[in-house]
């Protein structure tokens, strides 16, 4: 990968020469307002800042892509909080989302505060399980210049004065900018910019919330991107806001340019969300790990700075920053290293040291590792053990659907069977059932037979195979649970065959 900067360096501190005062135009100022620590947190290192929700304290997921203020499930069930259903829904890139609201008292970050009776929006529906409370849109974030650095792991706000016309180059980088103008997106101040993929124009936005820069399909279409050709291959799926996954792709690029800066060789990821977002490019986290941005809102500009680093590279590495937040004690880098180590992502596969990162990151009270610990301690027999594993992921991840499933298997095992039933129903009210593996608590419930468990399985075309392999596994340790060795022996080899591996 080769990139060139071509626009030069000035800094702030020399916008005006001397003269004399009574001719001289207002001294452009430009004050920091306020800084705002970022924390990587969760499996994919998301950048997220501290704050607080009715006094308590929260974790709140620092989005650009958002266009407002969210509460997550995790935060809303952790907080016990009284939940009202609306007709409204929020779109993300695996479909919408129905939203309750909640009235909250009091929200902080950082030292901004909103006392009083306010209704946020809580999003029901995610692919995943979020370990954060929050999410801190574009409204917020977007109301002064925000400086995003995630290498020093910080977001600054300024406030200008008398700077219209002065170049803010704040860094000793070299620097270069490209304006931008309001998008169209519903209520977010985003702003959008042009950057060329291989020549060709693309509208783009910062999306911090993104986990790597993300091509739309169409997008991809129209610039002449074949996502069938030989410089393409599947990646995939992704989720987030919504009820499904979509299909990702990564395609090699000639050139990316932004700005005065050229980038060859690149790899972006594609995916076919549906979304109604104007922009055709999410540039994400890949990007601003290897840059400095600065959002000049009153400028109507975004000035960047390349600091080192491949923004888009096409190969999978263990960065060096993931190693120092782990060896820092960060306890979600710690799992984050020990996943990459037991897959041989970026690394040789190593179980050894996998384990060895595991148990430090459960150690340290990671929701994940100590639902994976206790996953694995099932499949042990070591029921009593796998029950306390769990439940103390689950207390702080109390939206993980596969740990709800895995402590009621070790319930019944350990013959606390009504328990199970009760603390599985629990859970799958607070939740939207339909997301897998929803169907498989469902069946577990009684609530579905086994052939309709395989009809949810086999409903999304792109997931059908590993969905299918879930369940039958599923079923067949539901069966071992219940003492039924018989039915669960043929159900076995059924599930080999359906899988990817054993």
């Amino acid at each position: 990968m080769m990139r060139h900067l071509l626009l030069p360096v000035c800094l702030l501190a020399c916008c005006l020469p001397a003269s004399a005062a009574d001719e001289a135009p207002p001294r452009c100022t430009y004050m920091q307002i306020s800084t705002l620590p970022v924390r990587l947190v969760g499996p994919w290192l998301e950048p997220a800042v501290e704050g607080t929700i009715d006094g308590t304290p929260a974790t709140m997921l620092v989005d650009t892509g958002n266009y407002k203020m969210h509460i997550t499930m995790t935060g809303a069930i952790r907080r016990g909080m009284k939940l009202h259903k609306t007709k409204r829904s929020v779109e993300g890139f695996a479909g919408l989302s129905d939203l309750f609201e909640v009235n909250l008292q009091d929200i902080s970050i950082g030292s901004s505060r909103n006392s009083g009776n306010t209704v946020v929006d809580v999003i029901q529906s995610t692919t995943s399980a979020p370990v954060y409370d929050a999410v801190v849109g574009a409204p917020f974030l977007l109301q002064a210049d925000l400086e995003v650095d995630l290498p020093a792991k910080r977001l600054r706000l300024f406030q200008p004065r008398n700077c219209d016309t002065e170049p803010l180059y704040l860094w000793d980088e070299a620097t270069g900018m490209v304006p931008f103008v309001a998008g169209d997106d519903y209520e977010s101040p985003n702003p959008h910019f042009t950057v060329t993929i291989n020549g060709k124009p693309v509208d783009a936005v910062i999306d911090t919330g993104a986990p790597f820069s993300i091509l739309k399909l169409r997008a991809a279409r129209r610039i002449g991107i074949d996502v069938d050709g030989p410089d393409v291959k599947r990646a995939g799926s992704m989720g987030g806001v919504g009820t499904e996954s979509v299909r990702v792709w990564k395609a090699r690029v000639k050139s990316f340019a932004i700005g005065g800066e050229t980038i060859s060789d690149a790899e972006l990821g594609i995916n076919d969300s549906r979304i109604s977002s104007s922009s055709e490019l999410l540039l994400g986290r890949d990007f601003l790990r290897t840059h400095r941005v600065l959002f000049a809102m009153s400028q109507k500009k975004l000035y960047f700075a390349y600091l080192g680093g491949e923004p888009f590279s096409p190969k999978p590495s263990l960065e060096p920053w993931m190693l120092e937040e782990a060896e820092n004690g960060n306890p979600d880098a710690q799992y984050a290293l020990a996943a990459r180590y037991r897959s041989g992502t970026g690394v040789a596969r190593d179980e050894v040291l996998g384990r060895v990162w595991l148990d430090k990151a459960a150690a340290n009270g990671e929701p994940h590792a100590n639902i994976d610990r206790g996953t694995e301690l099932v499949k042990a027999g070591k029921y009593p053990e796998a029950i306390e594993k769990l439940r103390k992921g689950l207390e702080r991840l109390p939206t993980d659907r596969y740990g709800a499933l895995w402590l009621y298997l070790a319930r019944t095992h350990n013959g606390e069977a009504a328990l199970a039933q009760t603390e599985l129903r629990t859970s799958l009210q607070k939740l939207d059932n339909d997301i897998w593996p929803g169907p498989i608590a469902k069946f577990y419930l009684g609530d579905f037979s086994a052939s309709r468990l395989l009809d949810s399985a086999g409903a999304n075309k792109d997931l059908a195979r590993t969905r299918t392999c879930e369940a039958r596994r599923f079923m067949a340790r539901w069966q071992a649970a219940q003492g039924d060795a018989k039915r669960e022996e043929p159900l076995l080899p059924k599930a080999d065959a359906d899988c990817d591996q054993s």
